[in-house]
Formats: C-alpha cells, structure tokens, sequence
C-alpha cells in the first residue's frame, strides 16, 4: 500500500500547487494574506493552548514530560490549521458560485495548504527534539529550514521534468499521462536516498513541483486538464489506502471518540475565531467575515498525508495519534460541504440557485409577451 498512498498525496500535493496561480488571486493577494495571517495564528495558537492544558486527558500523551506534551500540542494545532481546497473548487464549481467571498476562501485554503506543510516541517523537527531530549539548540531551527530549501530545489526540478513529459509528444497518450501523474512520485523515491544534508520534505516538494508547472510550464492547459480528470479516482485510491492502515480498534475506544469529538468542535472555534480576526484585519465586509468561517472546516488529502507523518516518525504513539485525527478529519469533511454551500447561498453567490430561481420567471412572462405580439400584429396599441 505504501507505493499507493505516495503516488496519490504526491499527486494531491501537485494539484494543490498547481491552484497557486499568480495571475489567478493577483487582485485579492493583499487581502489574502491578511486574512491568512489572522486566521492561521489565531487558530494556531488558540488550538495549542487549549489542547496544551487538556493534554492529561489524552490517553497516549500520559506519563509524558511537559515537553512531550508541548510536542504532541503542536502537532496536533498545526495539523488543524490544514484545509481542503480540492473539496472547496469542487463546491464552488457544483454551484456555480462566482464573487469576492468565494474567491477569498479559495485564495486562503489554497495560500494555508502550501504554508502548512512549511509550518509542519517546522514544528515536526522541534517536536522531534522535545520528545526525543535532544533540546532546542541553533541546529533544531536550522534542519527544518534546510530542509524547506531543499524541498524548493528538487520541487522545481519535479516540475521541470512533470512539464518535459507533458511535452513529449512521441509517446503514446496514457503513456505520458502516466509518466506526468508520477513525477511528484520520484521525490518520494530521492528523499529516502539522499544524505541527511540534502533531506527534504516529499510534500511540499510535489506543491513547489504544481506552483512551478501552473506558473512557468509551457502546456498549463495539458495539466489542468489531466489533473481535472485525475484526482476524483488518485482521491479514491488515496483514501481506501488510509481507510485500509486506520488501527480499528483504536477508534473504538471510547476516550479516542471523544478526544476526536472533542478536537472537532475546538477546531471550528478556533476556525470561527482565525476568520473573525482575519477578516478585521483585512478590513473584510462583517457580513462576509461571519459566514468566512464555513468555507475552511472541510479536511482531506494534505491534513491526512500530515497526520500519517507523525505515525511514521513516532511508531510508540504515531498510530493512535493519526487514527485519532483521521476521525475528525472525517467529520470535517462530512460537516464542511454544506456549512460551505450554505455559506456561498447566503452571501448570494450562488449563480445555480439563481438561475433556478429566474427560470419560472421566464416560463410566467412567456403568455405574456405572446399576447403583446398578438394585440401588435393586429394593429391594436
């Protein structure tokens, strides 16, 4: 399954990137970036000290030190900041929604999935120092920031060689297809070879891979579409693979349950408080920043990739911990696409509902406009 599962977030990670396109959010990057600021440290911070003092009820944080403890809080914020903007494009294009609010919610979900993975690889080397008492020296800052360098460079060369074979035109159809949709695939192959200098993060490599494509590739329209068709069967293949490594009896305990539950609902405070306080401070509308917070609820491909890491990197605790945010991830992404439409509907960008709505207009003016070409044809005024 491991083969499987890097295919399918390498190529998530991709299409994730490849939505950062700079013409596309150029007039709402200001904004953006406001509201991302406000939203990602509000819900960061929030998150973190909330979960901080309840850490003692989480069962495998037990007989942790502080340190631990700060640890497992830090990984457990950073994996709520993440967003889902595969599922947010697809509500937006199911109802057709067209206007600043919808544009701004996709302009943040697709700025915080590239960041996260940046802030995750971040707080995944100071987690590592904690747990493992190695402490906090110049060195724990330095190795995620070499790191996120090197992610770039070899990001860049996927992309490079993702946009030579879009242009290989001797090779058959499903061919190249297959050899584009697999580039992200090799960063996982390098980064198990590499020495430990040139370590980097698979993830955010394949995002930088999609930002490079969109936004210096010469067949942009090739990948779009390629992706477009793509990613319904690569989300499918991805989440029977997660389904198929999730510890079953781990989500039946009943502590997990509620601690899942539990993180949920602290998740859409935090998300509720993030989209307030960026909303202010990007000077938004009061009306768009109190319905901004259901846009960001929905979870999936990244946040998932994000938590099966943590399982990968610590074997003692990993699983329950990736089983544990697995299940609110599920309930995000059954509670988020309606929260979302409902959002869209509200704030009157709902072009589907609209044209709904005009059609019986046109059908009660028809006899009406006939009658008036009647009484004109026979001279009447």
């Amino acid at each position: 399954l491991r083969i499987i599962d890097q295919f399918s977030i390498s190529c998530i990670a991709l299409a994730a990137g490849m939505e950062l396109k700079s013409g596309k959010l150029k007039k709402f990057m200001r904004p953006i970036a406001w509201v991302l600021c406000g939203f990602m440290g509000a819900t960061f911070i929030s998150s973190f000290f909330v979960i901080l003092f309840f850490s003692s009820f989480i069962p495998f944080v037990t007989g942790m030190a502080v340190s631990g403890k700060v640890a497992v809080a830090l990984l457990i914020s950073t994996i709520m900041i993440a967003r889902s903007p595969a599922s947010a494009i697809a509500i937006v294009k199911d109802v057709q929604a067209e206007g600043p609010f919808s544009t701004m919610v996709i302009g943040v979900s697709i700025a915080a999935d590239v960041l996260i993975i940046v802030v995750f690889a971040l707080n995944l080397g100071i987690a590592e120092a904690l747990i493992r008492g190695s402490g906090l020296t110049f060195y724990t800052f330095l190795r995620p920031l070499n790191k996120i360098l090197w992610s770039g460079v070899f990001g860049a060369s996927s992309g490079f060689l993702m946009d030579t074979f879009a242009n290989a035109g001797r090779l058959p159809d499903r061919g190249r297809e297959l050899l584009v949709l697999s580039s992200g695939l090799t960063t996982f192959f390098i980064s198990s070879l590499v020495p430990s200098f040139f370590s980097f993060e698979p993830l955010l490599a394949c995002v930088i891979g999609g930002i490079f494509v969109v936004n210096f590739g010469r067949n942009v329209a090739y990948h779009d579409h390629l992706m477009d068709r793509s990613l319904p069967y690569i989300n499918i293949l991805f989440f029977t693979s997660a389904g198929a490594e999730l510890e079953i009896d781990h989500l039946l305990r009943p502590e997990l349950l509620f601690l899942g539950l539990g993180i949920f609902l602290l998740r859409i405070a935090s998300l509720w408080l993030g989209a307030t306080l960026g909303g202010w401070l990007a000077g938004r509308p009061s009306r768009e920043t109190s319905y901004a917070w259901m846009g960001y609820v929905t979870q999936a491909g990244v946040a998932m990739g994000l938590a099966k890491d943590v399982a990968r990197e610590f074997p003692e605790w990993g699983q329950v911990f990736a089983s544990m945010m697995i299940f609110q991830m599920a309930i995000n992404q059954i509670v988020g696409p309606p929260l979302f439409k409902y959002a869209i509907v509200s704030m009157g960008e709902c072009r589907a509902k609209q044209m709904v709505e005009l059609e019986p207009t046109k059908q009660k003016q028809t006899p009406t406009h006939a009658a008036k070409n009647d009484v004109l044809s026979n001279g009447e005024p």
